[in-house]
């Protein structure tokens, strides 16, 4: 840093010295309108490296505001719970009649579906699901259980759980017998590690599709 300082202040110096010969030899030869341009373009030199040096200094300040401790301390403490205060949590979940690696599920024969939900985030929550069965005429909840929002789904940083458990009631059952359109609605709070609420996700139906054996996510 110094050996630069001192390089351009003798650079600097240098090139004054030029000038001032050249001025001298040019009023001695009484090219008086030369000398009077070289002074001004000297002077316009000197102004224009003292422009710099200001901008570099201003530079060189806003950076080292922005470094400081305070600042450094203020983005980490943004960074290190970003999602929590912005109220997000990168939770999906969905229902289907089959996954990768899973069996395929027929819902009118074997009243069985598989859930999946997981977590994008390198950070643990808990996610509460409330399952409900939608038909026409027909709404049923699930009251207890990990699909009746009594016990959480306990989610590692970047992990997911399929289980094909979803209990189908008997009026439900019947109601498909019958070919009324079957939907499942799926509720969700997602808490993190503290069972402090993080978000609560708008809800999402799954339309059951006979003819393909699938489930569609309703608009």
């Amino acid at each position: 840093m110094k050996d630069n300082w001192l390089t351009k202040k003798l650079g600097g110096i240098l090139i004054g010295v030029i000038f001032v010969i050249s001025t001298v030899f040019l009023f001695y030869k009484e090219e008086y309108g030369w000398g009077v341009l070289l002074i001004l373009a000297l002077l316009l030199l000197y102004k224009l490296d003292l422009l710099t040096e200001f901008a570099v200094s201003l530079t060189d300040g806003l950076k080292t505001k922005f470094s400081s401790s305070t600042e450094s301390k203020i983005i980490s403490e943004f960074k290190k719970d970003q999602t929590c205060e912005n109220k997000v949590a990168l939770i999906s979940y969905k229902i289907a009649s089959h996954l990768p690696g899973t069996v395929v599920f027929n819902f009118l024969k074997d009243w069985r579906v598989w859930f999946w939900v997981a977590n994008h985030e390198p950070k643990k929550y808990r996610a509460y699901v409330k399952i409900k069965f939608i038909a026409d005429g027909l709404e049923k909840e699930v009251v207890d259980g990990y699909y009746g929002g009594a016990q959480a789904w306990k989610l590692d940083a970047f992990s997911g759980i399929q289980a094909p458990g979803l209990d189908i009631p008997e009026e439900v059952k019947d109601a498909a017998r019958k070919g009324k359109r079957m939907k499942i609605q799926i509720n969700c709070k997602v808490k993190d590690e503290d069972d402090t609420l993080v978000e609560k996700k708008f809800p999402h139906t799954y339309v059951y599709d006979p003819q393909n054996n699938s489930w569609f996510l309703e608009p």
